[in-house]
């Protein structure tokens, strides 16, 4: 970081400071993950316990399984999984929201997998641990013949092509 003093760019010398690519000299601040060495002292931060009224809920009945689930929080479609591919391979990943945390989710539909995408991130310290669960999705007796059909038609609209070259 850099300070504006009478219009120009300055750095502080009392504070740290490192040379950038080009030889500009830039004060950084190094941010590290707080870690107590002394659990006991976040004593004081404990959840306060459930009131007993908030387990007297009725039991579900029949009727109750047959409802449409409510609809996912909109947050949940910010996903790794629904990042779009980087081009450049040494292209890092996001840092993930801390709403997705914890949470199963699942990839938009795709015409380009034909497979359920399933996947979950962790956070240990201050990494970030996505685990991709890959089931392949049964075609329908409908799906297989579009796909042939459409083959075929490829298929011949390849051949065209290769007589008209000849």
């Amino acid at each position: 970081y850099k300070f504006v003093v009478d219009g120009e760019w300055r750095y502080a010398p009392d504070q740290p400071a490192m040379f950038d690519d080009v030889n500009n000299v830039n004060n950084v601040l190094e941010v590290q993950e707080y870690t107590p060495e002394n659990l006991d002292s976040l004593s004081g931060f404990d959840p306060p316990p459930s009131p007993p009224s908030s387990y007297n809920q009725p039991l579900p009945v029949a009727e109750d399984y047959t409802k449409e689930p409510p609809p996912a929080p909109a947050h949940l479609q910010l996903t790794l999984l629904n990042v779009p591919p980087a081009m450049d391979a040494t292209a890092t990943l996001p840092r993930p929201q801390h709403v997705v945390l914890n949470h199963t989710y699942c990839q938009r539909a795709s015409h380009q997998v034909n497979a359920l995408v399933l996947g979950t991130t962790h956070r240990y310290r201050s990494k970030y641990v996505t685990t991709v669960l890959y089931k392949p999705r049964r075609t329908t007796p409908f799906e297989e013949d579009h796909q042939q059909r459409h083959h075929t038609q490829h298929q011949h609209q390849h051949q065209l092509l290769l007589q008209q070259q000849q």
